[in-house]
């Protein structure tokens, strides 16, 4: 098994005008989703984002958040264990943000870096 990281990208304009009550309207179908995935054993964690932070580089802060200035933006992220990204792609397709419409994700495989140890 691999693990893979399914970072949720929204529409930051779109959640920004939102309350917390509206932006998490899609929680309980989110949460049978998840519960799905660790029932199969293939989740890891994951939690939803604030769409305030900062962007920064070595001497500065570059942006102070909300992300306006980007349409998309990331909203939140899931690590699972999947045989592939073909299964991971498969897992991440059945979100029900995604399947909703209001949300892409991007599947990305964790590298492991053990030549570290």
């Amino acid at each position: 098994m691999e693990k893979f990281m399914l970072i949720i990208r929204e529409d930051l304009k779109r959640i920004g005008a939102l309350t917390d009550e509206e932006r998490f309207s899609n929680m309980p179908e989110q949460m049978e989703w998840i519960k799905s995935i660790a029932e199969s054993g293939n989740y890891v964690t994951g939690e939803p984002l604030e769409i305030r932070g900062r962007y920064v580089s070595k001497n500065e802060v570059l942006s102070d958040g909300p992300f306006i200035e980007a349409k998309e933006g990331i909203a939140g992220y899931d690590m699972i264990m999947a045989e592939n990204i073909d299964q991971a792609v498969a897992i991440a397709q059945m979100c029900p943000l995604v399947m909703k419409g209001v949300a892409v994700i991007e599947v990305r495989p964790v590298s492991m870096l053990d030549t570290l140890s």
